[in-house]
This record gives C-alpha cells, structure tokens and sequence, in this order.
C-alpha cells in the first residue's frame, strides 16, 4: 500500500471515535481536500460475525451497522491506547457497546463509580500515628487486574470508571494516563498498568 494511503487511513479511522456526529462531515471534508481522489475501505474487523453473535444473544437489533462500527472503534482505539473514554448521553448505547466488546473479547471487568466514594476510600490512607496503610476501592482493584495472569496465559483486564470525571479524584490519575503509566499512592507504593490491563471510563459528560 503507497504511504501517502496508509497515512490518509491513519488519520480517519484514528480520529473518527472521538468526533461527534455533527463534526463528522466536518472532518471527512478536511480529508478529501487533503487526499483529492483517495478512498480504501477501512480493515474489516476479523470478529464483525462473532459480534453480530454477542449481539443477538443480548437481545440486541444485529441489523445497525452505525452500532456495530461503535464496538470496532472502541476496539481499535483501545488496540493503541491504555486509556480510553467512552462519551455520550444517557441511553446512547455506551454501557452496550462496552458489553458488546467485552463479551467478543472475553475480557475481565472490575467496575467502579468513583464518585459514590470519597478520595480516601478511593486511593487509601494512611494511619499517621501508627504508618499503618488501608488500600481503598481503586488500589485494591489497581493492584488485583495488574497481577500476572496465572499459568502466562493471555488475558485481557479493563478497570471501568462509570460516572462523572472531576478534578477531585481523576488527578491521582494522570501518571496512569500518561506514558509512565504508573499509580502512585501517598504510601510509596507505585503500581504499573501492565499490557492486558486498560483503563475505561464511561461518561455521560466531559
């Protein structure tokens, strides 16, 4: 494949998930005036049939193409990054979507709201007369989806953050976000985000 066609679908079908409904045109447009006369059909997915499986075992319409491409997208996007956010309103298909890939992927999911708790019952704490340390929901769970699968088999693991990102509990996460990739806590303790564990956040609104 000439480079200048690898770039144009580089482009489009890496920043296609994170764009609204409304700016899709948008962008197409950009592409066109970028690549004049340049189309390819984007990679099928090798797992489209078990989708449309997964989908009627859930009850599911396996006639929506537009639902489909959603899960091919979640999937590509979190192929390339260890950190992935999934927006939309309320009954727009988020929680099914995840559901969906889940299931064709036979991944684990430890799921939390972090907003139902404070930060301390998120991340722990620290008994400072005694230096005694209390893992909290997310360390606890951190460090059990990042232990070595057993046997060296080849496993996939998503911790699920469902509900509202704010400044007060995600900005102990930006070393995990980042390259680092790494959850420090008050104690010392560091937890590294390993390959077959990714992070997932469900969110009605940014």
């Amino acid at each position: 494949m000439p480079e200048e066609l690898t770039l144009m679908r580089a482009l489009r079908d890496m920043n296609m998930p994170k764009f609204v409904f409304e700016d899709v045109p948008l962008f197409m447009g950009l592409i066109t005036d970028l690549f004049p006369s340049m189309d390819i059909k984007r990679k099928p997915y090798e797992k489209k049939d078990r989708i449309i499986e997964v989908m009627e075992s859930l009850g599911l319409q396996k006639e929506l193409p537009k639902q489909i491409d959603k899960v091919v997208q979640l999937f590509e996007t979190m192929l390339t990054r260890h950190t992935t956010m999934v927006v939309g309103p309320t009954g727009s298909g988020k929680s099914t979507i995840i559901e969906i890939l889940k299931k064709v992927d036979s991944v684990t999911i430890y799921c939390m709201n972090p907003k139902a708790i404070t930060v301390n019952e998120l991340y722990g704490t620290m008994d400072m007369q005694t230096r005694e340390w209390k893992d909290g929901l997310l360390s606890k769970v951190f460090r059990i989806a990042n232990e070595k699968p057993p046997g060296g088999r080849d496993e996939s693991r998503w911790i699920l953050f469902d509900g509202d990102v704010d400044a007060v509990w995600v900005e102990n996460m930006n070393s995990v976000m980042d390259d680092n990739k790494l959850l420090t806590l008050i104690n010392g303790d560091r937890i590294r985000l390993e390959r077959y564990c990714k992070m997932l956040f469900e969110v009605f609104d940014l």
